[in-house]
C-alpha cells in the first residue's frame, strides 16, 4: 500500500495539525508515514495545503504531493490539484458534485457542537481528521491515541469531534 493525500484548508482550521495526527495514527498502526505543510507568510483564512503519505514500506519521497490518491477538503469551495480517486469533503447540505468517490461529513456542525471555535472560526481539523481516518482505513484507537499525543490536555473536545465524524462520514 502507498497512499498520497493532499489536505486543503484555510489557515486556522487545523489542516496542518490534521496531517500530523493522521501520520501519527498511521505510524501507531504500523505503517510508515510522513506529513508536511505548504504555506507562505499568510495568516488566518488564507489557503493552506498539507500533504500526507502512508505506506507499508519506507517512504523515500520528500517532495509535495502532486498526484494525490485522496483529497481532503475542509471547505467544498476550495479548489484542488490532481485527479484523486477519493475526496473527503466538509459539506453539510447538498451532495458534493464529482465523478470521483466522495465521502461527506458536516465537520462544521460537529465542530460547533463541541465548541471547537477560536476567534469565531471553527477548528475543523478534529472532525475532518476523524472522517479521513475512517475513509483511509485507520484504526479508531490509533486515531484517538494520536490526538492525545498531539494535543495533550487539550484533546478531550477534539477526540469527541473526531469520534463523531469517524462514525457519521458517508459515501455519497
Amino acid at each position: 500500500m502507498f497512499l498520497e493525500i493532499s489536505i486543503y484548508s484555510r489557515g486556522g482550521q487545523g489542516g496542518v495539525t490534521t496531517a500530523r495526527i493522521l501520520a501519527a495514527a498511521a505510524m501507531l498502526q504500523g505503517y510508515f508515514s510522513q506529513s508536511m505543510p505548504q504555506f507562505g507568510p499568510e495568516r488566518r483564512g488564507a489557503e493552506v495545503k498539507a500533504f500526507l503519505r502512508i505506506s507499508d514500506k519506507e517512504i523515500r519521497r520528500k517532495c509535495p504531493v502532486t498526484e494525490p490518491d485522496v483529497v481532503i477538503l475542509f471547505n467544498d469551495r476550495l479548489s484542488f490539484n490532481g485527479n484523486p480517486d477519493t475526496i473527503v469533503v466538509n459539506c453539510n447540505s447538498k451532495p458534493f458534485e464529482s465523478e470521483k468517490k466522495v465521502f461527506q461529513v458536516d465537520a462544521t456542525g460537529i465542530t460547533v457542537k463541541y465548541g471547537l471555535v477560536s476567534a469565531g472560526w471553527p477548528i475543523l481539523g478534529p472532525a475532518m481528521g476523524g472522517a479521513a481516518a475512517k475513509v483511509l482505513g485507520l484504526d479508531y484507537e490509533c486515531l484517538m491515541e494520536a490526538i492525545k499525543m498531539e494535543l495533550g490536555d487539550r484533546a478531550e473536545k477534539s477526540m469527541k469531534a473526531a469520534e463523531e465524524a469517524y462514525r457519521v462520514v458517508k459515501c455519497v
